[in-house]
């Protein structure tokens, strides 16, 4: 029993049945059984329906007015029923659907940030594209489309073994002269046309409509550029504004609708002749039943009714075995969408193994209260070696200054140090039960309260909304001290300099024993960094600091330096 996305390689079909391997399975299948009951019995009132047509017409013909108002009353029955039926099984078709949509989606987001996946997709890989959207769209899309698929086939396989009795017994036996050769006796002749009708409609059809699906893999993954493009225009419009860089941005957004609608045309060329083609083939589907059963009507073996039967026999054959056929378009973008998720997981699978391979630092958990680098040599994702041979030492009690210039692998550094950056080779050992925290130059603020924001990681913290308050009037946060329960898009409200400013907050809230502050008063005022520094200080006067930039002023705060220059790869 699997109950959960393995990191491993993936099939289409391993994808479709990982839910029914689940714990979930058995509520699974009881759904299942009983939508796909519910659509067998739906045929039974079609065959219903066929029969009333029969009879109905028959009674017509004979002017049995009271055999018709019997009949009348039968069909009332038999649609009522057929209603009931219909409304129970999309109701409980929604259920599964969402029960099925719940659980997938839920192990595809666990998978994502499973092993820092999540991180390593965006930072090192450049085939994954837009992981939300594959797990917002592309699973809800894979679980509607698997299960109309489904129950249309079992439709159909059902209405072809139902009609196709019907229709046997209503064609008799036909009778095609040859001539010198004799008399050829075609038995369930109405069948024979019907299934090579079908099969022929089937073949050109998957011929004309099979280069859709790699036509609609490309044009979601287009779609999904060009809304990335429009989302990180509306996330940096303050620094295009400055930089007046709409034109630029405009050429961004035209290029890629270009490439979007070039795509598109290609699709619309493409179910254009695939239109051409089911239209016809459906318009003659009208006209040849009843070109092929008025011979059996003119020679009385059935009455009006039979023929109107055998018209609406044909007719449901006819959908039946054109499944394939009408529901090609769907097929082709479930198959793209079958596409993208699976290589969504083996891409996540491949960097996952990528980065166990490259990975060789070796991390200890020790007694002793402090933190060192042995040996450490740190690799680009292109193995191209950036720094080398780094030993280090930072002792609790000590504050250290990490400086060199821009790009030198100051911050890569802290990444190693903090288990996050996979390319590497060396000893690093890190204090036991002590806590490290690593903030970042921007800090990142979650979806919800501002409270929850400030309390991050953790969802919940034993600190009162005082204490919280005090902390924002200290921080000259005070704007912020009446909001704590009110909800926005935080990291769009906030500047960048009361970002770095939630993040000393943030701090105090969490008060560790080690701090590694990563530029993190780069977009602070001289005076405000020192202010907060110094506050740092005498709030937490056990935590010792590691700070990571080039600002000059960083020293007066620092009892120690550490210049990566020696360390880099020149």
């Amino acid at each position: 029993m699997q109950d959960k996305l393995e990191p491993c390689s993936y099939s289409a079909w391993q994808l479709i049945k990982i839910y029914w391997q689940s714990k979930q399975r058995l509520a699974a299948y009881l759904f299942l059984i009983a939508v796909l009951f519910m659509t067998v019995c739906l045929v039974g009132t079609e065959v219903a329906i066929t029969e009333w047509y029969n009879r109905f017409y028959d009674a017509l013909q004979d002017y049995n007015l009271k055999a018709t108002i019997r009949l009348l009353w039968v069909f009332v029955l038999i649609a009522t029923v057929s209603i009931i039926i219909q409304v129970k099984r999309f109701y409980l078709q929604q259920i599964l659907g969402l029960r099925w949509r719940r659980w997938l989606t839920e192990q595809f987001v666990a998978r994502w940030l499973a092993k820092l996946g999540y991180y390593y997709l965006e930072t090192f890989d450049k085939y994954t594209d837009n992981p939300d959207q594959r797990i917002q769209e592309d699973i809800n899309a894979l679980v509607s489309y698997s299960l109309e698929l489904l129950i249309g086939l079992v439709n159909a396989v059902t209405a072809t073994l139902a009609f196709i009795y019907i229709l046997w017994r209503l064609s008799g036996i036909f009778t095609l002269s040859l001539g010198s050769f004799g008399v050829l006796h075609i038995p369930g002749y109405l069948v024979w046309v019907s299934i090579v009708y079908a099969m022929v409609g089937t073949y050109f059809t998957f011929k004309i409509g099979h280069p859709l699906v790699p036509l609609n893999f490309e044009q979601q993954r287009r779609e999904a550029n060009f809304r990335y493009a429009a989302v990180d225009l509306r996330t940096n419009v303050e620094s295009v504004a400055l930089y007046r860089g709409e034109h630029h941005q405009d050429n961004v957004l035209r290029s890629l609708l270009f490439l979007l609608l070039d795509n598109w045309y290609m699709i619309i060329l493409r179910q254009k002749l695939l239109l051409w083609y089911t239209s016809g083939y459906n318009q003659i589907s009208v006209l040849l039943p009843l070109v092929v059963a008025l011979p059996n009507y003119f020679n009385k073996v059935f009455k009006l009714g039979g023929l109107i039967q055998t018209l609406a026999a044909f007719s449901r054959i006819q959908d039946a075995f054109s499944f394939l056929v009408n529901s090609y378009t769907r097929i082709a973008e479930w198959r793209a969408v079958t596409q993208r998720l699976v290589t969504f997981l083996n891409h996540l699978h491949q960097l996952e193994q990528d980065v166990t391979t490259n990975n060789q630092f070796d991390y200890q958990k020790i007694s002793q209260n402090k933190i060192t680098v042995k040996n450490v040599t740190i690799y680009t994702p292109q193995n191209k070696k950036l720094l080398a041979n780094i030993n280090e030492e930072f002792i609790h009690g000590k504050n250290y200054w990490i400086k060199g210039i821009s790009g030198i692998g100051k911050s890569t550094l802290m990444c190693a140090i903090s288990g996050i950056w996979p390319y590497g080779s060396g000893k690093i050992d890190l204090p036991e039960k002590k806590n490290i925290m690593f903030c970042p130059t921007k800090s990142y603020m979650p979806i919800g309260t501002l409270k929850q924001a400030l309390v991050f990681p953790d969802e919940i913290l034993n600190v009162s909304d005082e204490e919280i308050i005090k902390l924002l009037n200290e921080c000259d946060l005070k704007a912020l001290a009446s909001q704590l329960d009110a909800t926005n898009n935080w990291s769009e409200i906030l500047s960048s300099g009361e970002l770095q400013r939630i993040s000393f907050v943030r701090i105090f809230i969490h008060k560790p024993d080690w701090v590694f502050l990563d530029e993190t008063t780069s977009f602070l005022d001289l005076d405000n960094e020192r202010r907060l520094y110094n506050f740092l200080k005498t709030k937490l006067p056990n935590c010792s600091i590691i700070s990571i930039g080039h600002r000059p002023s960083l020293a007066e705060y620092h009892d120690c330096q550490i210049d990566m220059l020696r360390y880099s790869v020149k």
